[in-house]
């Protein structure tokens, strides 16, 4: 009735006294806030129509959802790590086994005790098969690896690279490593001079994880430890560096998802995606050639090329493409040099502080040396049980991922409850609120490796200890990336003594906009010691 009446009103406008112009505009007016309000009505109930959705199934949340963002507004507008967040929301719940939160608008199921974790990561595990992370691989072929691939396709790739990480296999990688980490050892002594023995150890790490990562999934040498230029690095560095387009996309996949499907919106950029594909193309071609065998992880992805790509007798639904095997190549040098490489920072601070046990793991790595006329070797590294003590404690304290995640992906009754879960509802499990836990760590701001001696293990309670994860999608690279960091801090601190100094941060500052745990700097002294 009322835009009835003005578009009349409009088509007499030049014909009508002041008395009426005033009635025309006033009309106008009423259009146009009849208009807003209807615009503002329906952008709020956009930003809250799922927010009522864990009230209705009987699960309480911590605190009221924000329009919008959900509880996730800090970690969006760039004021706080998205760790820290969890970790309020985490001891908002109180004692409660779980509690519902949204992620801007996305529901999700914050899963607090220790028992659920493990039916959800464990003994339910079909229940749970796949993450639920979104991967838009038909705009990001890179993403169509182990990490976010789901279901049976999962599964095949996961029996296929499964068997490169086994100890034995291991073995044949030793001087790949050791080369890498004897390059690591040259460039400490190189710099170590150049600013009274500081150095920021975060970005030597890298570089070093970089060389390790490229000798062992691509077979190159990439001298990423001398080389500033260095294309690999580069092109990972992005990977994890937080910037306004990244915090963009994270928003739009928590708030809808879609749009990033109908915009093409890319993970990668088109030279990343094509710098990967080259690079692991012409390993192949070389070994090919040259009828390499180096018993690494290439050989065994090429096998999985052969199995899978181009054996004639699959059905097409069971084939993978080559992009896929360079997506999994791929993966295993983002999640080789990145995790590792702050694992070991983070590492290197915490001995670099604690002098007493610095002094203790070096002891014990002079001691099996000994053993094995001063050569390093998987044998060798194997019996340096302290410092596993020592790296344990660095992971709880440093998980490299602040959550695992899961998808419902067959309907699930919580255990001991009626409330029932519906296929495509996302999990969340705090694995850095839960290290942190004064229930199952005591005193956990504190460094102690002895938390982890054959003594005491025994007292930790069951699936509290997250950082590879648990269940048949445990990170399937675990004991490589404990013996590649093994490699190097044996190398280093029997080198060097590890000091803090004036720009050491204290305590460590992390990198906010990031989903793993970055730290901003690591700075370090060295003093060379006389051995």
């Amino acid at each position: 009735q009322t835009f009835v009446r003005t578009v009349k009103l409009v088509s007499h406008v030049r014909l009508l006294p002041k008395a009426i112009m005033f009635e025309f505009v006033y009309e106008l007016f009423d259009l146009k806030m009849l208009l807003v309000t209807a615009f503002l009505g329906a952008a709020y109930m956009y930003c809250t129509w799922t927010h009522s959705h864990w009230s209705k199934m009987g699960v309480s949340s911590p605190s009221a959802p924000v329009p919008l963002f959900g509880h996730a507004m800090p970690s969006m507008l760039g004021r706080m790590h998205f760790m820290d967040v969890l970790h309020n929301l985490y001891r908002q719940l109180g004692d409660q086994r779980f509690g519902g939160i949204y992620t801007m608008r996305t529901p999700q199921l914050l899963v607090k005790d220790p028992e659920l974790i493990g039916h959800i990561l464990i003994k339910d595990f079909n229940n749970f098969t796949d993450r639920g992370l979104y991967a838009g691989t038909h705009t990001n072929p890179l993403n169509n690896n182990i990490f976010f691939t789901r279901g049976e396709r999962w599964k095949t790739m996961r029996q296929k690279l499964s068997p490169t990480f086994t100890a034995n296999k291991l073995k044949y990688m030793n001087e790949q490593v050791k080369e890498c980490s004897d390059g690591l050892l040259s460039t400490i002594g190189k710099t170590v001079d150049e600013d009274a023995g500081r150095i920021e150890i975060r970005e030597m790490m890298a570089k070093y994880s970089t060389d390790v990562i490229g000798s062992c999934a691509f077979g190159l040498k990439l001298d990423a430890i001398n080389d500033p230029d260095s294309e690999f690095r580069k092109h990972g560095k992005n990977v994890f560096q937080p910037s306004l387009r990244s915090k963009i996309r994270v928003a739009v996949i928590f708030m809808q998802p879609s749009l990033l499907s109908i915009f093409r919106v890319h993970h990668y950029s088109h030279r990343t995606i094509r710098f990967f594909h080259d690079a692991f193309k012409q390993t192949i071609e070389y070994r090919e050639k040259h009828n390499e065998d180096r018993k690494d992880f290439v050989q065994h992805l090429m096998k999985a090329r052969e199995d899978l790509v181009l054996n004639p007798n699959l059905k097409p639904e069971e084939k993978f493409t080559e992009m896929d095997i360079v997506a999994n190549a791929y993966i295993l040098f983002i999640a080789g040099f990145e995790t590792v490489s702050t694992s070991m920072s983070f590492c290197m601070y915490e001995l670099a502080l604690r002098k007493d046990v610095q002094d203790k793991v070096r002891k014990e790595i002079l001691e099996v040396k000994s053993k094995y006329n001063g050569q390093m070797n998987s044998e060798c590294l194997n019996e340096l049980h302290y410092m596993g003590m020592v790296i344990k404690e660095t992971l709880r304290k440093y998980p490299p991922l602040v959550t695992l995640n899961r998808v419902v992906t067959k309907p699930y009754v919580i255990p001991g409850t009626q409330i029932k879960l519906k296929t495509g509802t996302k999990i969340v499990i705090p694995v850095h609120a839960i290290h942190y836990d004064p229930k199952y760590y005591s005193d956990p701001e504190a460094f102690e490796p002895d938390r982890f001696s054959d003594e005491n293990i025994h007292n930790l309670h069951p699936n509290t200890y997250m950082p590879f994860g648990d269940g048949p999608r445990f990170c399937i690279g675990k004991r490589f990336a404990e013996f590649e960091m093994k490699m190097a801090l044996s190398e280093v601190l029997t080198n060097y003594e590890v000091t803090s100094c004036d720009k050491t941060q204290i305590p460590i500052k992390y990198v906010i906009g990031s989903f793993v745990n970055i730290p901003e700097s690591v700075w370090l002294k060295f003093r060379k010691l006389n051995t």
